[in-house]
């Protein structure tokens, strides 16, 4: 049997819009389900969308269906904003790349999805001249940000309040391959 998203193959990466909300919170709801905390709102994706547009993007397949999302935006410090946030605007040196979330349909999940919107938003933040890239691993994922390049930071002195049971806080330098 035909896996469900290889008839439906990814035709384009591109900026997240505002009328895609709708699919993107489908599809945060389904990869956060059993994560132990509360989803972002829209608001957040509507705000990460105007400050940082060409860090937010979908993976759209024919038929208009969205396969997954990567939202992320220019941060500074070590500390993660807080769930469900709204920016407003970004910081005025930015010392990093913060990578918010990342949610993949479980129909595509093992097709390379969440790589190709990964190494778009990465390519973006590396031509912005950001050195180091930053996420808060949560519901296991971990090892897969482990693969990218990126190493835990367990002696950072605030806890991740609010990012649910074994979240971990992770960097990496951006410079060379991911």
């Amino acid at each position: 049997m035909q896996h469900p998203a290889q008839s439906d193959a990814v035709t384009v990466v591109r900026p997240m819009r505002p009328d895609d909300l709708p699919e993107v919170l489908r599809l945060q709801a389904a990869a956060y389900a059993m994560a132990g905390f509360a989803p972002e709102s829209a608001a957040v994706f509507l705000d990460r969308i105007a400050v940082a547009p060409a860090y937010c993007l979908v993976a759209q397949a024919r038929g208009h269906r969205l396969l997954g999302y990567l939202v992320s935006h220019p941060w500074h410090g070590d500390e993660p904003p807080k769930l469900d946030a709204v920016l407003r605007r970004l910081p005025a040196c930015p010392a990093l790349w913060y990578l918010h979330d990342c949610a993949i349909d479980e129909v595509a999940r093992g097709l390379g999805i969440a790589g190709a919107l990964y190494d778009c938003a990465l390519a973006t933040a590396q031509r912005g001249g950001l050195r180091k890239g930053a996420l808060v691993a949560v519901a296991g994922a971990a090892s897969y940000w482990q693969r990218r390049g990126y190493r835990a930071e367990p002696h950072r002195a605030q806890p991740l309040t609010g990012y649910g049971p074994g979240a971990c806080y992770m960097s990496r330098a951006l410079h060379g391959a991911a």
